[in-house]
């Protein structure tokens, strides 16, 4: 505990240093620019001081002299544009002063703000505020809908609760997507209008009847999908049951509200329709499993030879000392490579439920694999540097020993690396998860293209 208290207290001491240092930087540049009568920058470098340091005196000291400057500059050029009558320039010069004076008072230095200046300033915000708004009625009534909004915004964030200002950009923002919506439902893409309504919902609630032509939307640009039993012509018994699982699965997982899905098998709706099961479906979904390879491999075995490195010491007969030294003994270790491959192939076709009209079709041939390649040396892997000899016994020119970090590194890799290869289970688990996204992504396309 005395260990960790002390740690702290160095470290806080640290952080106490480093910022007296960079507050004393600070206010040394901010006397500077004062001097030069470059009195806001010079107001900006004392005020970063004080934020870093609040008893630095000579900072407090200096951001209060220009600081003030800096407000007084302000004030005047709000003053004027209120004596000319300039409104928008009057409110931005007064809001620009008050942000200023609430920024410097936030770091417990009180400049002078006149009160009276509030009193100019609701005057001509008043004023400011009604010109806006007559304007922005007119925008509205024109149905110049996005200038509107401009003026709208910037009145409600002036004076949030200004009449019905905040009503009114709702309608601005609102209406032209509305109208985009009915047109959209005129021509019968109610897919899109329904996302239309659903923003529309999301933004201001109830507008109009956007609730009703939302759900109208729903109702008119559903499509229901029957799942046919899936055909397996491969010699693995089961496998569609789980395709076809996935696929409904990796559809529903969309959250697409368009699609209902029919289980053919089951002669039912999957989820959210109460309908008779003799209903024809928008669309049928057929799939045939037309492939399903496994192939285990088989594990390599490749044998290295490289050299197991010794520090020994040896006795220097000139100087009658101890030498410790480096020696390789020639050692074996063995690589092994693996790759094990399952591929699988399915047909699918997407038809009209009814006239058999084929909406599309597809082959696709999904493969997942994995490859694993490790070392293995029965001694002290620390010590095992790679690199080649010829003979056991006898030294040879084309013997060699790469003793470098580069070699080290990458022989190290191999024997850490993975030497359990995926099983079957895994790699056919990967296979239908692939494919079922093939399909259940080829079907959801086209319930949003169409």
């Amino acid at each position: 505990m005395k260990k960790i208290i002390t740690i702290s207290t160095i470290l806080l001491s640290l952080l106490l240093v480093f910022g007296s240092c960079a507050s004393k930087r600070y206010t040394k540049k901010g006397l500077k620019l004062e001097a030069l009568g470059q009195y806001s920058d010079a107001a900006d470098m004392f005020y970063q001081a004080v934020v870093i340091k609040k008893t630095n005196i000579e900072a407090v000291a200096g951001l209060k002299r220009t600081g003030q400057m800096t407000l007084s500059k302000k004030l005047s050029d709000f003053n004027q544009a209120y004596n000319n009558e300039n409104d928008k320039e009057a409110v931005y010069y007064y809001q620009d002063a008050k942000n200023y004076y609430d920024k410097i008072t936030g770091v417990g230095i009180e400049l002078n703000f006149p009160s009276f200046y509030e009193e100019y300033y609701n005057e001509v915000k008043g004023n400011y505020l009604e010109d806006r708004y007559y304007e922005g009625s007119n925008l509205l009534d024109q149905e110049k809908f996005s200038d509107a909004e401009t003026v709208f915004r910037e009145i409600v964030k002036l004076q949030e609760n200004y009449k019905d200002a905040k009503d009114k950009l709702i309608t601005a923002v609102n209406e032209p997507k509305y109208r985009e919506g009915l047109r959209l439902m005129d021509s019968e893409q109610f897919r899109k209008a329904y996302y239309v309504f659903d923003e529309i919902i999301k933004n201001a609630g109830a507008y109009k009847s956007s609730y009703d032509l939302k759900s109208e939307c729903l109702t008119k640009g559903t499509i229901t999908i029957s799942i046919a039993e899936i055909k397996n012509n491969s010699s693995t018994s089961g496998l569609e049951s789980v395709l076809g699982s996935k696929i409904i699965s990796g559809i529903q997982s969309a959250g697409n509200p368009f699609i209902k899905l029919i289980d053919n098998q089951k002669s039912s709706f999957v989820k959210g329709n109460t309908e008779s099961s003799q209903t024809k479906p928008d669309a049928i979904l057929y799939c045939e499993i037309t492939k399903f390879n496994y192939n285990a491999g088989n594990n390599k075995q490749t044998e290295k030879r490289g050299y197991l490195r010794k520090k020994v010491k040896v006795l220097n007969r000139e100087t009658g000392e101890y030498e410790t030294k480096t020696e390789y003994e020639k050692v074996k270790y063995y690589e092994y490579n693996m790759t094990r491959t399952l591929d699988m192939t399915v047909t699918y076709k997407l038809v009209n439920g009814r006239t058999n009209e084929i909406y599309r079709t597809n082959t696709k041939t999904v493969q997942t694999r994995d490859d694993i390649h490790y070392a293995k040396f029965t001694g002290d892997v620390n010590n095992l540097v790679p690199g080649y000899w010829k003979d056991v016994k006898t030294s040879s020119p084309e013997d060699y020993i790469s003793d470098n970090q580069n070699a080290i590194t990458e022989l190290n890799n191999l024997l850490n690396a993975r030497s359990q290869i995926k099983d079957y289970n895994t790699l056919s688990g990967e296979a239908t998860d692939a494919t079922a996204s093939v399909v259940s992504e080829a079907v959801i396309d086209f319930v949003n293209e169409n």
